[in-house]
């Protein structure tokens, strides 16, 4: 025990803590600060404990949202990356291009998917990502601003949904629906690529807890994409 080192301590404690329940999913994790102050260890030391956790899928971290537990099961795990980490992992340079932002009332299928009222007003964001000269993703974002309300002040012509939601509103659980696909004339305009091109579509509920925060509808050349997952 003495040779363990500081990090793993606060890493197993808390571990610890969502093993046995005390923790439970969409639960507020202890911030680096208070770790820091319980374990008498540097932030550095709390830090490296958290971003294991989260690496581990024990935890969802998000920037000035703080930590939760991650919803867990016996299935596979499918992690969500920033797609402009993905593009910028690669080596490439990243771009986003904002196509439209609009406050408006969305189809029956996408209300029923964010289970909310069918009239209601919601924010639609519709971009491009971009790696390097080729378009990676073109996503069609619905928010709830039910659950998520300051999504209607934010700037997504300088930060994409997908980067801003990350940063700004944390996720305990995702649904996934994943097909294959040849470019129509629409989606062969939108990714510029030749009509028949292969593509992957996902599309992608986030909840929090029991509610839903947003419906994507990804758009992906079929070359460009890779899908990693582990199981736990």
């Amino acid at each position: 025990m003495a040779d363990t080192p500081i990090y793993q301590l606060v890493k197993d404690a808390l571990r610890a803590r969502i093993e046995s329940g005390a923790l439970v999913t969409g639960d507020m994790v202890p911030g680096e600060e208070q770790l820091a102050a319980d374990f008498n260890c540097s932030r550095l030391t709390a830090h490296r404990a958290l971003r294991e956790l989260a690496d581990e899928g024990l935890v969802v971290r998000k920037r000035r949202a703080g930590t939760q537990v991650a919803a867990r099961g016996s299935g596979v795990l499918i992690r969500i990356p920033s797609v402009r980490e993905e593009i910028e992992g690669r080596g490439v340079a990243y771009r986003y291009e904002l196509l439209a932002c609009r406050h408006a009332v969305p189809g029956a299928a996408i209300s029923e998917a964010l289970s909310v009222d069918a009239k209601g007003r919601h924010l639609n964001v519709v971009g491009r990502h971009w790696a390097g000269n080729r378009v990676f993703q073109h996503d069609t974002r619905w928010i709830n601003l039910i659950q998520v309300p300051a999504a209607l002040e934010a700037d997504f012509s300088t930060v994409s949904a997908n980067q801003w939601l990350l940063e700004n509103v944390p996720s305990s659980s995702v649904d996934h629906e994943i097909s294959a696909l040849a470019a129509d004339a629409r989606a062969a305009t939108a990714l510029e690529v030749e009509p028949g091109t292969a593509l992957l579509r996902i599309e992608r509920v986030s909840h929090l807890g029991q509610n839903a925060i947003t419906h994507a509808a990804m758009l992906h050349p079929g070359a460009l994409f890779s899908l990693k997952s582990e199981r736990r």
